[in-house]
């Protein structure tokens, strides 16, 4: 179940002004912040095998034309507080805010169903969850870094050229970030070391 990828809707400027000293920002305050957004989709169903046919039609959408079972979104993005003076952009703070959506299922009748059943169900959201987690500590690993990369950025003269080389870094960090998780689905088989397999009721 490979998650949708971070993404950004920054606007890149355009232009560039030198580089006014080779010294690099200091004490620049950096504000990270988490926005998780956690949704359920209901399963209306009384048996495991008609489970199969509800997930068909009710599951999210993931790749393109295909359906998955949990879905996840998460989105990185940056902000500067800047003022220009005559001859510096001064750089007061970095705001770095990650956005996480998670799509999950709600089987309606799992209490009724027998236990081992339940267990079966139970034991692959965990490993669901497990899965996501390890997305999730990549991008905000990425968060903090890139929060650190902002705040010392070589001192500008010029605030538009300030904002686009750090949406260079900041588009950087999301590159690096994508090769990371796509390695990290490889090397697990998309989940399936963590034994994520959708269960045979």
């Amino acid at each position: 179940m490979p998650p949708i990828l971070p993404a950004t809707g920054l606007m890149l400027l355009v232009g560039a002004v030198p580089v006014l000293h080779a010294e690099n920002y200091t004490n620049v305050t950096v504000t990270p912040s988490t926005e998780v957004n956690m949704q359920f989709y209901d399963l209306n169903t009384q048996t495991g095998t008609s489970l199969q046919q509800q997930l068909q039609h009710s599951a999210p959408h993931g790749a393109p034309g295909r359906r998955a079972v949990g879905k996840a979104v998460y989105q990185l993005s940056w902000e500067l507080d800047t003022t220009q003076r005559a001859s510096v952009c001064q750089l007061y703070g970095v705001k770095i805010k990650t956005r996480i959506a998670l799509t999950m299922p709600n089987w309606l009748q799992l209490a009724s169903q027998p236990a081992d059943q339940q267990g079966q169900w139970t034991h692959f959201l965990g490993t669901m969850q497990e899965y996501e987690g390890q997305h999730k500590g990549m991008v905000q690993s990425t968060a903090s870094q890139l929060g650190q990369t902002l705040a010392t950025l070589p001192v500008n003269a010029s605030c538009q050229a300030l904002q686009i080389e750090a949406d260079q870094a900041g588009q950087s960090a999301l590159q690096q970030l994508r090769e990371q998780v796509q390695r990290y689905q490889q090397e697990s088989g998309q989940g399936h070391s963590l034994g994520m397999k959708l269960p045979a009721l």
